[in-house]
């Protein structure tokens, strides 16, 4: 999992096969919210607020899945 500072309201977070693979999550789980996508989000904003001092006031997220 990589984690960028794009301003100090934003962060990009990029995911891997792997990474996904390693907490047992599917892509379409991305889609619909599940709870072990909802956790891997819930760790990547604390992950982001740890490296960047990033925080969120509201809990909002939203995921896209780029083919590369």
């Amino acid at each position: 999992m990589k984690i960028e500072k794009i301003n100090d309201n934003q962060i990009r977070c990029t995911l891997t096969r792997e990474d996904l693979e390693d907490r047992h999550i599917k892509i379409s789980e991305l889609a619909y919210g599940s709870a072990k996508a909802k956790s891997l989000f819930k760790d990547m904003v604390e992950q982001a607020n740890y490296e960047f001092g990033f925080e969120t006031a509201i809990r909002v997220y939203s995921a896209y899945h780029h083919k590369g």
